[in-house]
């Protein structure tokens, strides 16, 4: 049972299209064990049966679920900025459409979240999982993504990997009002909100990684980030001279720059200095290639399986 002065989490979706999956979504976040919650959702000019599924589900739980509809097509990150800005809550969860959630995850998330704050109630914070993955069909793809993508985050400050490979999971967040009032606004070259909100949070608040799969993660043709054609094509991946230097076709170098003068930690400098020399090509080939390994600005496996790659990368950049 929980405790009347349990605090309320906002759990907020951004929707576009989602008719397919988004009752079994709605639905497990409604059986949370935690259930002092309130779902606001912000759908981006659907063309599908997504309104009538929201309008059904809000008649039914009038005081639990909200909605909200754009009047033109306004992309998954201005329409999680937006959720994002109007929510009042001190707590907010982060959630896809197309998911399914454990039952526990809120519960076990806002009571890590508790024991953060209990250390320093001032901190910005962020508690995020791994997850499992499965198809359209909800069979199980695999049993966790850490695994599958090589994720090894420390469980102190780790800016080199959440700058480089991240592991940070938009549909896995749960972040205070703290972090919240960092992160907005959203710069307007920002491809991937989670990105945003992990690396502001490893500058200058708090992370918790938790190693339980606390999403089931639907892989499918459609996923804006990862999709069931990237999954196929990485399982049946063998090395060739075409394979593509990681995140350097995302808009990362025009956003992460705003964040520079912000910095205060001298080692913090460092490390971001070095990604932003990795993604700009500032510097010689040999500094940028040691630095990527020192400050784990790259995921370890896939750079010495694409060695041969980068080699061949700088030495046609140069």
């Amino acid at each position: 049972m929980q405790k009347e002065q349990s605090p309320k989490i906002d759990v907020l979706i951004a929707v576009y299209n989602g008719e397919k999956f988004l009752k079994q979504q709605l639905e497990s976040i409604l059986a949370q064990t935690y259930k002092n919650i309130e779902i606001y959702i912000s759908d981006d000019k659907s063309t599908d049966n997504t309104l009538k599924i929201l309008s059904l589900y809000q008649k039914k739980y009038p005081k639990k679920l909200f909605y909200s509809s754009n009047e033109k097509n306004v992309g998954l990150v201005k329409n999680f900025e937006n959720l994002i800005s109007n929510c009042s809550s001190e707590y907010i969860a982060l959630s896809d459409q197309d998911d399914i959630w454990a039952k526990n995850k809120l519960e076990i998330q806002i009571n890590e979240m508790l024991k953060m704050e209990e250390i320093d109630d001032n901190r910005a914070c962020l508690v995020h999982s791994d997850l499992s993955m499965i198809d359209d069909h909800s069979h199980l793809i695999n049993r966790s993504y850490f695994k599958y993508r090589n994720y090894h985050l420390k469980l102190k400050k780790d800016l080199g990997h959440i700058l480089g490979p991240c592991g940070v999971m938009g549909n896995t967040i749960l972040l205070n009002k703290k972090l919240k009032d960092i992160i907005l606004p959203f710069p307007e070259e920002l491809d991937f909100h989670d990105y945003w909100i992990a690396v502001n949070c490893e500058l200058f608040g708090k992370r918790k990684t938790l190693k339980l799969q606390l999403v089931k993660y639907r892989i499918h043709y459609n996923n804006s980030s990862n999709s069931k054609e990237k999954f196929d094509k990485r399982k049946k991946h063998k090395f060739n001279r075409d394979i593509k230097l990681p995140n350097l076709e995302t808009n990362r170098k025009y956003f992460l720059s705003t964040l520079r003068n912000k910095i205060k930690i001298d080692t913090d400098i460092k490390i971001f200095d070095a990604y932003l020399d990795y993604l700009e090509f500032k510097k010689s080939k040999t500094s940028i290639y040691l630095n990527l390994l020192k400050h784990s600005l790259v995921n370890r496996k896939i750079y010495f399986r694409t060695k041969m790659a980068f080699k061949i990368f700088l030495t046609k950049r140069y």
